[in-house]
């Protein structure tokens, strides 16, 4: 028997009935759509353009025969005028997710690495300028004329670097400046004496309780309003503890910061949890939203603990009575941001990491001025070296990205993060005792 001949018994299914009809195989399925039509008598495909489809939503060729596409005795095949698309199966979400961020709207300002190296550049001068200007309102303090003038004169010899390079003239006019403001010796100085805890506990709850009472007045800026809040709060808490007699006022830097820097290591796990986008069986449009929430609590936790290490690192530096254990604890954390901020692609991240980088070398360095001042001129030669580094890999380029160079960080920044909470404790004075442990024995 040929296909011509050749009949199929098949069940066609519409929105509100289901009919046996018996089709010939070897007839294109476009000449039997009139013909299916009419034996069903459906009115809701008159004028329309129906067609057949499999139960799994494949749409059969009309071109076709039902020989060709397959059809066998008994099948079940739909009567629609809708064209169904076949479920995506998606075993692995993190294209989709990569796909949903790149797609956000890049921001209208971005700075560039050279950029970036000047502000850290302008950041060392001003702290070099702290730093060398304790003399003019402290007698007491060590005066270094010899730096200075030093530091005048890389000023003036990279201002003259720079107009032969072709640079922008607010480089060249800013460096000059710097020359000028280094060979008179005015510089601001900010005493890094101790705080009262219970003024800074108070500060800390005004600074939270006003951010919290801006963002739900204004109804804007949350990203803003919302890290202040949260900094102040969690510098509350330790200051708290201190202000009741619980621990030591040294103690409450160190809590901060550990605290802080736990969170940014867990930041990414909280935005991706938070914004159900682990969740399993999401469709495209809500896997998108997801991406873009979690992108956007991912900036927000990252801003927030950072600000949070940089004012624990700060509060560290100002309370402590172990200055060699603090500035250890201190390079550990600013290690930390620092290895963060290079490999962060983010904007805004990287923005506040780089902020709260700097805050925590400025106070390594103010404490470092203040517990051995005979060690200024290192840290103004550490200070420019920095500096110049930032400038240099700013105009370079990008940075290296090689495996082994990847893997050497990832294990630099694995023992960092290992060596925060005995920092931490170090710094908070707590193995001060463990000498007098067993003594009555």
């Amino acid at each position: 028997m040929t296909a011509a001949d050749q009949t199929y018994r098949v069940s066609i299914r519409t929105t509100d009935r289901e009919t046996d009809v018996t089709l010939p195989a070897g007839i294109p399925i476009a000449e039997l759509i009139p013909a299916v039509v009419d034996v069903i008598g459906a009115a809701e495909f008159s004028g329309a353009d129906p067609h057949l489809t499999r139960v799994c939503g494949q749409r059969l060729d009309p071109q076709t025969t039902l020989a060709q596409a397959a059809i066998h005795d008994g099948e079940l095949l739909i009567l629609t005028t809708a064209e169904r698309t076949a479920p995506i199966t998606r075993f692995d979400a993190s294209s989709a997710v990569a796909d949903a961020i790149a797609a956000l709207p890049e921001p209208t300002w971005r700075p560039t690495r050279c950029g970036g190296g000047h502000c850290v550049l302008a950041w060392a001068a001003a702290t070099v300028l702290v730093l060398l200007g304790r003399a003019v309102l402290d007698p007491t303090a060590g005066q270094h004329p010899v730096i200075a003038a030093i530091a005048a004169l890389l000023a003036l010899t990279g201002a003259a670097t720079a107009c032969r390079s072709a640079a922008g003239r607010v480089t060249v006019v800013s460096l000059g400046v710097l020359a000028v403001v280094f060979a008179g010796l005015s510089a601001a100085l900010l005493p890094l004496g101790p705080p009262a805890m219970p003024t800074f506990l108070v500060a800390m709850a005004a600074i939270g309780s006003t951010s919290l009472v801006a963002w739900r007045l204004l109804g804007c800026a949350p990203e803003v309003f919302l890290p202040l809040a949260v900094v102040a709060m969690a510098a509350a808490v330790p200051a708290m503890g201190a202000v009741a007699g619980c621990w030591a006022a040294e103690a409450s830097g160190p809590m901060l910061a550990i605290g802080s820097v736990a969170v940014l290591a867990a930041s990414a796990r909280l935005s991706i949890h938070s914004s159900g986008l682990a969740r399993a069986g999401l469709d495209d449009a809500d896997l998108n939203a997801r991406a873009r929430l979690a992108h956007h609590r991912l900036t927000l936790v990252v801003a927030t603990a950072a600000v949070a290490a940089a004012l624990g690192a700060a509060v560290t530096a100002a309370t402590t009575s172990h200055p060699l254990s603090a500035a250890i604890f201190l390079t550990i954390i600013a290690a930390l941001l620092t290895i963060r901020l290079v490999q962060e692609s983010a904007l805004y991240r990287t923005v506040v990491q780089g902020i709260s980088s700097g805050i925590t070398v400025t106070a390594l360095a103010g404490l470092c001025a203040v517990a051995a001042p005979h060690c200024i001129p290192w840290l103004c030669g550490a200070l420019a070296f920095i500096g110049a580094g930032a400038v240099w890999a700013g105009h370079r380029g990008s940075a290296c990205t090689s495996p082994a160079v990847r893997r050497a960080v990832s294990i630099v920044e694995l023992m960092l993060g290992a060596a925060v909470v005995p920092g931490g404790c170090a710094a908070a004075g707590m193995f001060g005792g463990l000498a007098e442990i067993g003594a009555a024995w």
